[in-house]
């Protein structure tokens, strides 16, 4: 396999995913910057097995990573780290790894995520950027208690401005947002009967969905559960940036039972938790248990 520019595949994961030169680089870039201030750690999603493949990819990964990061420096950014103590980045360099490879394709996004962790595994301070978003991009920031703030790329020397998710008064003046592959009425909402305003499927990924909802596009979006139920595992870099936003943005985020998240995975890995039903809700504050309610329904008539 031979690399010929960002979008060439690096690695080929377990899970099916992959990771690309732009994953790898943009990490290890993160990383660089951010790794070792105030004795912070840093966890990202990809790990040195993406420097352990085809010689070709290894060279252009390096290459992306700019001036001075050799394969060792590389190595040590990509460096796996679950536990530990004291706070901790969590970092998504590109949520959405098929949209990036798809890049003529204007109707899938992908978003870099970065979230700066608690000693206990909460979100302070949250970055999302969205490339591809209509208007010309999309920059998101948010810090606890203090708002979440979006400006447009095509203009980064204008201010951020706050934003706020919609706050509909019923379940069917709400917009949901869901994956591309799903049908809405196969899911728990849909099975209970709850009739949106408007359904919309996007992809990749699930960051691109709380831009959607923190953008004012859509109020509801549900990670739905994976194979496990209770016991199956989450990705923290796929949700943590996009919480804290959305927290800020004015929405309830929950697990499927409507209980608080919490980011720390069993022994306190950083890397992966559980959520309750193994799955999260974030929904407008305005209908966020009825949201959960109607969703516990929808599960119930499944059983």
């Amino acid at each position: 396999m031979r690399a010929r520019g960002r979008n060439a595949v690096a690695e080929r994961k377990r899970d099916s995913t992959i990771a690309t030169v732009a994953d790898v680089a943009a990490q290890v870039a993160c990383a660089r910057a951010l790794r070792g201030g105030e004795g912070e750690d840093f966890v990202g999603e990809e790990t040195t097995r993406a420097l352990d493949g085809d010689a070709d990819v290894v060279t252009a990964i390096l290459t992306a990573c700019g001036a001075g990061v050799d394969e060792t420096e590389a190595r040590e950014r990509l460096r796996e780290t679950s536990g530990g103590i004291g706070r901790y980045w969590v970092c998504d360099p590109l949520d959405g790894t098929k949209a990036f490879a798809a890049s003529d394709d204007a109707d899938k996004q992908y978003v870099l995520g970065l979230a700066l962790m608690s000693d206990v595994g909460t979100p302070e301070i949250a970055v999302m950027i969205a490339p591809k978003w209509p208007g010309g991009g999309l920059e998101v920031v948010a810090a606890r208690g203090r708002g979440c703030f979006a400006r447009s790329r095509d203009d980064e020397t204008s201010a951020f401005r706050r934003v706020s998710c919609a706050q509909p008064k019923a379940l069917s003046d709400a917009n949901v947002v869901i994956s591309a592959h799903e049908s809405f009425e196969s899911l728990p909402l849909g099975r209970a009967g709850v009739s949106p305003a408007r359904v919309r499927r996007l992809c990749c990924g699930s960051l691109c969905k709380y831009v959607d909802v923190v953008a004012g596009s859509s109020s509801i979006f549900i990670q739905h559960a994976k194979e496990g139920g209770d016991d199956a595992c989450v990705n923290s870099w796929d949700h943590a940036a996009g919480v804290l936003c959305a927290e800020e943005a004015g929405c309830v985020v929950t697990d499927l039972h409507g209980r608080s998240l919490g980011f720390l995975g069993r022994d306190g890995d950083r890397r992966r938790f559980s959520p309750g039903g193994g799955g999260v809700i974030c929904a407008a504050k305005s209908v966020h248990e009825n949201v959960v309610r109607a969703f516990r329904e929808g599960i119930a008539m499944s059983s």
